[in-house]
């Protein structure tokens, strides 16, 4: 009796999650088309510390460029992502940041960063080095997004 039920209720859940999972589309949290600005809060989490505040992309002709600021509004780090060639280009990092085997791990984790986020994911770990990105986009991107599919 207490095999089927379990049984049961995985057949149920199974059932359930593929059904969640079918209704809802991946969403590209990527700028789309051609100077279109996407606005994230970000958080950088690493094990001694972290940095946050907020990111502003854009996409141009050759791909994206991203700016991060923190919350005094100082620029921690600037970069640009070359869609075809599929790498990050570290273009000013913040004197923390400035070393060149940090700017190697951000170039490998924003560009890891930058494809989570096409998929609709928010968040990438990078678990050898302890890393964290959680990049969140802002509200008032969440209402003009749900203001244009409305309108379409």
């Amino acid at each position: 009796m207490r095999r089927s039920m379990h049984k049961c209720f995985q057949f149920i859940s199974i059932v359930l999650l593929s059904g969640l999972s079918c209704g809802m589309a991946a969403q590209n949290l990527l700028p789309d088309s051609l100077g279109a600005r996407k606005s994230y809060q970000a958080m950088i989490t690493m094990p001694k510390g972290y940095v946050s505040g907020v990111c502003m992309m854009v996409r141009d002709s050759t791909g994206i460029v991203g700016s991060l600021f923190n919350e005094f509004g100082f620029s921690a780090l600037d970069f640009r992502y070359h869609e075809r060639k599929d790498k990050v280009e570290i273009v000013h990092a913040m004197a923390l940041m400035d070393k060149w085997y940090i700017r190697k791990v951000l170039r490998n984790d924003l560009r890891m960063l930058l494809q989570s986020l096409a998929k609709g994911d928010t968040l990438y770990e990078d678990k050898k080095y302890k890393l964290t990105y959680v990049f969140t986009p802002m509200r008032e991107e969440l209402k003009k997004e749900a203001a244009d599919d409305l309108e379409e």
